[in-house]
């Protein structure tokens, strides 16, 4: 008898939380759920590719970077002090002065953002919606060049 209250009253704790954490999730501004919150990371090698996504062709670094993707496809990314790593000509600084958000579906759909400005001290901000594939599973999102080289990925 006592267990069977205890465990009424844990199943009735769960079906609050689950409704409260689904409130939380409806109240963003109809743009449905997140898909992914993450932080993004500088490329440490030149040249590499990932998902079919071409690296830039030197090392950058980041001070810190963030992105968020919404189920209806607003993404909001931002990238500080995303600069040009060590090994080379210009280090610590950004010759770039376009940039835009590429966001990767499933393993191979590629979405492309319009481009953005990236000014000098390496800061961008890229806040569009796009138009996602769905489902869009095990997305990943980079901060790249106007010829959609990146600089910067989620991870």
């Amino acid at each position: 008898m006592v267990r069977s209250r205890r465990l009424a009253a844990a199943l009735g704790l769960i079906a609050v939380l689950a409704l409260g954490s689904g409130s939380v999730a409806a109240d963003s501004g109809g743009r449905g759920g997140k898909i992914i919150d993450t932080t993004l990371a500088g490329i440490p090698v030149a040249g590499q590719v990932l998902l079919g996504v071409p690296g830039g062709g030197r090392p950058w670094t980041l001070v810190r970077g963030d992105a968020t993707l919404w189920a209806d496809g607003s993404l909001d990314l931002k990238v500080h002090g995303l600069l040009l790593g060590p090994g080379g000509a210009n280090e610590g600084t950004n010759p770039v002065t376009t940039g835009r958000a590429i966001v990767v579906c499933n393993g191979v759909d590629k979405i492309l953002s319009e481009t953005v400005p990236f000014d000098a001290d390496g800061d961008a901000r890229v806040m569009t919606r796009l138009t996602l594939p769905s489902p869009c599973l095990a997305p990943v999102i980079f901060f790249a060049s106007a010829g959609g080289n990146w600089f910067a990925v989620s991870g």
